[in-house]
């Protein structure tokens, strides 16, 4: 039964151009947290690792948030564009089954790829000699990839839904805004009339992405984690699994 998400995963690993983008992700993790690329509060270049750790981690989220996007936005329409979806009814599955294997493989492929970007975070923090962010590393990534998983799965179902160019489109701004959060928060108290209007109701419609990569960040350095930001990213991540079991589309 679970043949067609191995298929699926083989496919994601031929993805070459995933892989450079991964290099590049992790080259500009490394880059962060070595202070090449120098990151400044009210003038004061900040360089120790636990201040640097948030700040990493949401750039890593929005490099995993973009492959996400990458990874799952054409796996189910090749399989229709294939005309190979016969061959399953015929098999007796059920197209909510097919789907949700199809994009589960795309979930764990997405997951794979921000693991990367992760362990090198996580890497460079123990060469630093941070022991007790390591000892929480994994249930951190844990909290961490509910996000790139609800990007997954939600441009799987869009990809269902929308032609390739939309589905791709609305899942960067969903992931985009949802990682911005905080910008668009602050944005949103500057403006006035219809911009404010405009960005209020965009906060209101993405999830809080970014409240993933803060709350994992927090765990990881021992702070007190705020669950329902945590809360919320689950409930995303349960929104693009509904979507994509309740979606049909027409046999191949």
């Amino acid at each position: 039964m679970l043949g067609i998400m191995k298929n699926g995963l083989r496919e994601r690993l031929r993805r070459k151009d995933i892989y450079v983008i991964m290099a590049l992700g992790l080259l500009l993790v490394f880059l962060c947290m070595s202070g090449t690329v120098t990151l400044s509060i009210d003038g004061i270049p900040v360089t120790e690792t636990r201040l640097l750790l948030p700040f990493v981690l949401n750039v890593a989220s929005v490099i995993g948030g973009g492959m996400a996007v990458a990874l799952s936005l054409r796996t189910i329409p090749n399989e229709y564009e294939r005309k190979t979806s016969h061959l399953v009814w015929m098999r007796g599955i059920s197209q909510w089954n097919y789907h949700g294997q199809l994009a589960l493989a795309n979930v764990i492929s997405s997951v794979a790829a921000l693991f990367i970007l992760y362990a090198g975070v996580m890497a460079y923090a123990g060469s630093k000699g941070e022991t007790g962010i390591l000892l929480r590393s994994i249930p951190g990534f844990l909290v961490f990839a509910s996000g790139t998983a609800g990007v997954s799965l939600f441009t799987s179902a869009m990809s269902l839904a929308l032609p390739e160019m939309a589905a791709g489109t609305l899942s960067a701004i969903l992931m985009l805004a949802g990682t911005m959060q905080p910008v668009l928060r602050t944005l949103s108290g500057i403006v006035s009339g219809v911009s404010r209007g405009i960005l209020r109701g965009i906060l209101v419609l993405t999830p809080d992405l970014y409240g993933a990569a803060a709350q994992a960040g927090k765990f990881l350095l021992g702070e007190k984690v705020e669950v329902h930001s945590i809360l919320g990213g689950l409930l995303f991540l349960y929104a693009g699994a509904v979507l994509v079991l309740v979606i049909h589309r027409k046999e191949a």
